[in-house]
């Protein structure tokens, strides 16, 4: 169950990142309202995950981990009633404080539920990264697909804002094989003697060599080409095609993540 609370907690922060880029009066109050109750979904999982199962996620920041997540789950609601009342700039404000305290709640619980079975260089910080970059792929594929959607919904509305969402996502994308990367290239700096090796364990098919690779596979390299393909449709103001693109892209990411998220649990090597 650590990978499932860490999952909506990361799925959960980078939604939030994504709630203040586009004109509520362009979208309307229903958007922002999906937004704010897919969010709400996602804290409401989480806190459940958290007093059902013995996690004690927060390790020895259990008060602060724990002030976060009634902070987040607080704010997002007054994010939902702000919307409702289509009071747009109390709405960024309250969605600020729900993105800053669930960012808390995220990295706390990531950093007392990962532990250190394999020797790695820069641990913590390769940690931060790879959790930051992978709450902003999370959300901004689920979020980008859901904008694309609206198109449908709403037939009018300016292709730019998809364009940049698409634009943004690709960048996710990038920043998270780039955060892989780094995690890799620090696993490759251990002592080849030492056992067990981080690199050996994450890669070889004697270890969780199967995992990683179907990890690189359908949460890198297929959401890439995904992210590209949906940013050309969109330029063409083919919504419908970048729609569909992009509900099999968030698939990726989502088994991606998740894989993801169990790899760097088990070994130690944030991936």
């Amino acid at each position: 169950m650590a990978v499932f609370f860490l999952f909506l907690l990361s799925l959960s922060v980078g939604c939030l990142t994504t709630q203040f880029w586009v004109p509520g009066p362009d979208f309307g109050r229903g958007y922002f309202q999906m937004n704010a109750l897919v969010v709400l979904g996602l804290l409401g999982l989480a806190v459940a995950v958290w007093f059902l199962y013995p996690l004690a996620p927060f390790g020895t920041h259990e008060d602060l981990g724990s002030t976060a997540m009634w902070i987040a789950v607080a704010a997002a609601f007054v994010y939902y009633g702000t919307i409702w009342r289509e009071a747009w700039g109390a709405s960024h404000w309250a969605a600020a404080v729900a993105l800053t305290a669930t960012a808390i709640a995220f990295f706390a619980a990531g950093h007392a539920l990962v532990g250190s079975p394999t020797p790695l260089p820069h641990r913590d910080l390769l940690l931060t990264v790879n959790l930051g970059a992978s709450a902003l792929l999370l959300g901004w594929s689920l979020v980008t697909m859901l904008l694309g959607h609206w198109y449908l919904v709403v037939p009018g509305l300016r292709f730019r804002h998809l364009v940049i969402f698409c634009q943004v996502l690709q960048g996710t994308v990038f920043l998270r094989i780039l955060a892989v990367g780094l995690s890799m290239g620090a696993a490759a700096t251990v002592d080849p003697l030492v056992e067990p090796h981080p690199l050996r364990i994450l890669i070889g098919l004697s270890g969780h060599g199967m995992f990683f690779w179907f990890r690189l596979l359908w949460g890198l390299a297929i959401p890439l080409l995904l992210a590209v393909m949906s940013l050309s449709c969109a330029r063409r103001r083919a919504n419908q095609s970048a729609t569909g693109i992009l509900y099999v892209l968030v698939m990726g990411s989502l088994i991606g993540e998740i894989t993801a998220l169990y790899l760097t649990l088990i070994t130690g090597v944030p991936v």
